[in-house]
């Protein structure tokens, strides 16, 4: 189903049984667009709509986890607990999609709208204003998200507009200031409803802001709960008309200030929107790109394994809260440059020699030699000795409770599952001399990690070097 057939179907929405057909034909014609085996498609069910669309059902629908913020402290993620209820909350994410575009100066949650379109609005301007809202989600409730589905564009009636926002929102509980508990029902920050909602919530606050930022002739954009004004005069006195406007507005909308985070950037020094830089022309910090140069440089001296052990803890430690399972340094490098390019261009000479570097050590690691005929390719090769001593584990071997025979190792605290070849025999396992672990890529292009015989393998060795001085150079490299 195409966006205008899903508004056509939901504009004709009048009870739970229209709402419970419509999700179940986005649910289908999602999986017949990703080409899956239409036998395995079972439509969500009365009993799961009447569960799911209960908030007060909080902890058998959602699971929740702390992140860390990168400007310190924790932010808590609440995120769906059941594959069926995500399924459910991306039919009605689809269904939302297809009747709403936010306004104009939101850039967060959107189609054609990034962290660069609304980096773009600010280039070049004497004055940058930063404001964070506090608790931008969990501030938005229930009975806020049930009136605005009720409006234009959507003009849900009143059970189909419950049955939505029961859905989207989970009960929390809170203390006030006398310290008495009562139950909430807010929006959670995770699930993948929340992010479209925040935007329907904030048209009013977009509208208001800028006309503001009309008034004082300034440039308004929003992302997420990012705002930025900026303008070539002062205009930012406490007790100034702006400021005083700006913070009735925003408490009038239902959202607080972040004092914290409010900040003023002035031409002279680095201005930055939504980690972009912003001073002269759009730009990357220079950690960024020495990050993407670093480890190039460690994966063209020290071999694929070294690079993957120094870039592993620190990816686990800033991405693991949203990326299951063990990263592809491939794929995040190339993640990393698509970002590059994004922010200063194709054309732009920091970027053509890293990706032309990072094609170069590509191919070199993708090389015939190292691919065998199941489509396996072998990236480097090490006795397990030698592995266990150069990164500080040790390799088990394990049985798993199928009976299938498997090795682990820990990496900076990290537990690496290992395959076991399965023509090993017992014997072979417990003589670690015999055999050799390989950092592999199979023919669908994942990552794994393979034990095997020594002499089944044949991958040209990684360069001899001194430990001592690879540590201490990676170390440097890297701020250890």
């Amino acid at each position: 189903m195409d966006r205008k057939q899903i508004a056509q179907q939901a504009s004709l929405l009048k009870d739970k049984a229209d709402l419970l057909n419509l999700l179940n034909l986005i649910k289908k014609a999602e999986m017949e667009d990703l080409g899956l085996d239409s036998s395995k498609y079972h439509p969500f069910s009365e009993k799961q709509l009447n569960f799911y669309c209960n908030p007060k059902h909080t902890f058998h629908r959602y699971r929740q986890f702390k992140i860390k913020k990168k400007s310190g402290g924790v932010r808590q993620i609440t995120a769906p607990r059941t594959r069926s209820f995500m399924m459910m909350l991306s039919a009605v994410n689809q269904l939302f999609r297809s009747m709403y575009t936010p306004s104009e100066y939101a850039m967060g949650f959107t189609d054609g709208r990034s962290v660069v379109t609304n980096a773009s609005a600010h280039v070049g301007m004497d004055y940058i204003l930063n404001i964070d809202l506090k608790d931008f989600f969990p501030s938005i409730h229930q009975a806020r998200v049930w009136k605005r589905l009720q409006v234009p564009p959507f003009k849900f009636n009143q059970p189909v507009a419950n049955l939505l926002a029961g859905l989207c929102c989970m009960k929390e509980c809170r203390e006030d200031e006398k310290g008495n508990k009562k139950d909430v029902y807010v929006l959670p920050q995770g699930a993948p409803t929340s992010p479209i909602i925040t935007n329907m919530i904030c048209d009013r606050l977009d509208f208001y802001l800028s006309r503001l930022a009309k008034r004082f002739n300034m440039n308004y954009s929003r992302y997420a709960d990012d705002i930025t004004f900026s303008s070539m005069r002062y205009v930012y006195s406490k007790q100034g008309k702006f400021m005083l406007e700006l913070e009735r507005i925003i408490r009038k909308q239902g959202f607080t200030i972040n004092e914290a985070k409010t900040r003023l950037q002035k031409r002279g020094d680095r201005q930055e929107v939504t980690g972009i830089i912003v001073s002269e022309k759009l730009n990357v910090t220079q950690k960024y790109v020495r990050d993407i140069r670093n480890i190039l440089y460690m994966w063209d001296r020290y071999g694929y394994n070294v690079a993957y052990g120094k870039f592993f803890p620190k990816y686990k430690e800033e991405k693991g809260h949203v990326k299951k399972g063990n990263p592809d340094l491939i794929n995040v490098i190339d993640g990393k440059l698509m970002y590059l390019k994004m922010v200063k261009g194709d054309d732009d000479s920091v970027y053509t020699r890293l990706y032309a570097k990072f094609q170069k050590l590509v191919n070199k690691d993708s090389i015939a030699e190292k691919t065998n005929s199941n489509g396996v390719t072998y990236l480097e090769t090490k006795g397990i000795a030698e592995f266990e001593k150069k990164n500080s584990t040790t390799v088990t071997f394990a049985i798993s409770k199928k009976g299938k025979h498997y090795a682990y190792f820990m990496l900076n605290d990290k537990k690496m599952l290992v395959t076991v070849n399965k023509s090993l025999t017992i014997a072979e396992e417990q003589n670690k001399d015999v055999l050799a672990i390989s950092s592999c890529r199979g023919k669908d292009g994942k990552p794994f990690w393979l034990i095997h015989r020594k002499d089944k393998v044949m991958v040209p060795p990684p360069p001899k070097v001194d430990v001592d001085e690879l540590n201490a150079e990676l170390d440097s490299l890297l701020n250890i």
